[in-house]
């Protein structure tokens, strides 16, 4: 058995976000073979910039409001609690409502795959 109080804080995927966001590694997985386990911390409406995961992902909203969104819209008012579930290969973006902190886990499988495009109003829908 193993205990992960608390992840390492300073882990920053170069700024691929909208705004300040902290990303807790708690378990970094030793190759992509292997599930990274992470909390992101979104603070006041920051978003992930468009990206994807080879094996998919897993997010599941600890605290505060959340978004998400895919080539086929956004999802607003995400509650604590709920969990969101990427297939492997599918562009997404996540992270707060706007006015809001949002707190995600995060379970990767694979090296995430960045673009460097913020998600902006006009292309959600139309982002592929």
């Amino acid at each position: 058995m193993r205990i992960y109080p608390q992840g390492n804080r300073e882990y920053v995927y170069n700024g691929r976000f909208t705004g300040p966001v902290q990303l807790e590694m708690i378990i970094e997985a030793p190759d992509a073979t292997q599930d990274d386990i992470a909390r992101v911390h979104c603070t006041d409406g920051a978003v992930t910039f468009w990206h994807s995961h080879p094996g998919g992902q897993v997010l599941m909203l600890l605290s505060g409001t959340g978004r998400v969104g895919t080539g086929d819209g956004e999802h607003r008012g995400i509650e604590p609690g709920t969990v969101v579930e990427t297939p492997p290969g599918e562009p997404h973006w996540h992270g707060a409502d706007d006015g809001h902190d949002a707190v995600w886990l995060a379970i990767t499988r694979g090296v995430t795959d960045w673009t460097d495009q913020p998600p902006v109003e006009s292309s959600w829908a139309g982002h592929r």
